[in-house]
């Protein structure tokens, strides 16, 4: 995938809060692979709504959202799905981990049905570079919501899409986690030529070269 394209999108059940002064809302913006994107987008402006839809999860929107040329309310079910092991992922707010799993098996469940074996140095190194290679035998469900978050994004990383989307997914981190966590993502991100979609709710408190819009 080397595109995703918004045309006109707004949603369609609530107005979110600014929609006026929206530099994504009922505009035409188009995230090349590659590329780096900084939303900033407050409470009340549809982060999520706007992130879920950019996935294909729900069609409750006006306006079209293309994956290349292909209008993804027009996509199958099956073909939505399939992109989302190599075109577009994103790892949610709430990081969605199971909970009776270890760490590494969650982890791995972003290879699919790929050989784990191969991918288990590259979860190691990430998860040492994050901190938490002592976790990868723990279940998470005995893990903090900070040690979770570094756990889903080390899963977003193992085997990445052209395009990574993240929610907030510095949260619970400290400043210096944030750097470490940043850095991991645009080095990972630049390695495989995938482009990066940050939904924050405020700019990042350290220097970047990300372009920046604010929905």
């Amino acid at each position: 995938m080397d595109n995703i394209i918004l045309e006109n999108i707004s949603p369609k059940y609530f107005t979110p809060r600014n929609v006026d002064q929206s530099e994504i809302w009922k505009k035409n913006i188009s995230f090349q692979k590659g590329k780096k994107f900084l939303i900033v987008a407050p409470s009340g402006s549809g982060k999520s709504t706007l992130a879920t839809a950019i996935l294909g999860t729900h069609f409750q929107y006006e306006g079209s959202i293309k994956y290349d040329q292909q209008i993804v309310k027009n996509l199958h079910l099956e073909k939505i799905v399939e992109n989302r092991k190599d075109g577009v992922s994103l790892l949610f707010q709430d990081v969605r981990l199971i909970k009776n799993l270890t760490i590494s098996e969650n982890i791995l469940l972003r290879v699919f049905n790929k050989d784990r074996k191969k991918f288990i140095p590259k979860m190691e190194e990430y998860a040492s570079r994050l901190g938490i290679e002592n976790l990868l035998n723990k279940k998470a469900e005995n893990c903090s919501y900070g040690e979770r978050q570094r756990s889903a994004i080390v899963r977003s990383l193992v085997n990445p899409t052209d395009f990574l989307i993240y929610d907030e997914c510095f949260s619970h981190l400290d400043v210096d986690n944030k750097k470490i966590a940043f850095s991991l993502i645009n080095e990972v991100s630049q390695e495989n030529g995938s482009s990066v979609i940050f939904f924050e709710l405020n700019e990042f408190p350290f220097e970047h070269e990300y372009q920046i819009l604010h929905l």
